[in-house]
């Protein structure tokens, strides 16, 4: 009887979630998908992020769950995968739909921080996405180094927090962005004493371009669609 009434206390708490997370909802095609939005689609996402040590909150995976699901992408591209978080939930989404593939662009092991992620977090990464084998492609190296000249239908920035990298990234990658695509960002804020600056970079470059129509914010990602070259 006691497992029963937990069991019970466990799902009125997990329906009161989904209740807050859509009052919480932040522009309109969000609040319009998260009003449909499942228990159990909602828990599947917080289970996907407890396999990592996430740098993203569950609001956030499940605004770019939506991208995934509105825009049905055939090609993308993560900058910036670390210990796989976001790339897992992507790669879960595409699975799920049966097209598109993850490429997933990332120092991994030529990062000099990877020793204070136990030991390496690419190998947390590694393990994280042994589900999605097929999924998606693990590509190590610089991300404003490495060829990369293929069309992009969705693009997903979260590698070099400083002006010089976000704007690098945005230059190579989103000229390769197909129109009707989009394109997602993380940590849209500006932090000088931790040289994170994506929002004066976003601001400077995509908020400022008639190529693009702002989608809107959840948490500190940002999103945007590509109307035309």
């Amino acid at each position: 009887m006691e497992a029963v009434k937990a069991c019970a206390r466990g799902e009125r708490r997990l329906v009161a979630s989904v209740r807050r997370f859509r009052q919480r909802a932040q522009n309109y095609y969000f609040r319009k998908l998260a009003r449909y939005l499942q228990p159990m689609e909602y828990r599947r996402v917080k289970e996907i992020r407890s396999r990592t040590d996430p740098q993203i909150s569950v609001p956030e995976l499940l605004y770019l769950r939506w991208g995934i699901r509105a825009f049905r992408p055939r090609t993308v591209v993560e900058i910036g995968s670390f210990n796989g978080a976001s790339t897992s939930l992507m790669a879960d989404q595409v699975q799920q739909l049966g097209v598109g593939k993850i490429y997933a662009v990332d120092l991994f092991a030529q990062s000099t921080k990877s020793k204070g992620h136990g030991g390496g977090y690419w190998r947390a990464f590694d393990h994280t996405m042994q589900p999605y084998t097929g999924w998606f492609e693990k590509i190590e190296g610089d991300s404003k180094t490495i060829p990369w000249n293929h069309p992009i239908d969705f693009l997903f920035i979260d590698g070099d927090h400083s002006d010089a990298g976000v704007s690098a990234d945005i230059m190579k990658y989103a000229p390769l962005v197909q129109p009707g695509g989009c394109i997602f960002l993380h940590d849209y804020a500006d932090s000088p004493e931790t040289n994170s600056m994506v929002k004066t970079a976003v601001d400077r470059t995509l908020m400022c371009d008639p190529a693009y129509r702002l989608l809107g914010q959840v948490g500190s990602v940002i999103a945007f669609k590509k109307l035309h070259s």
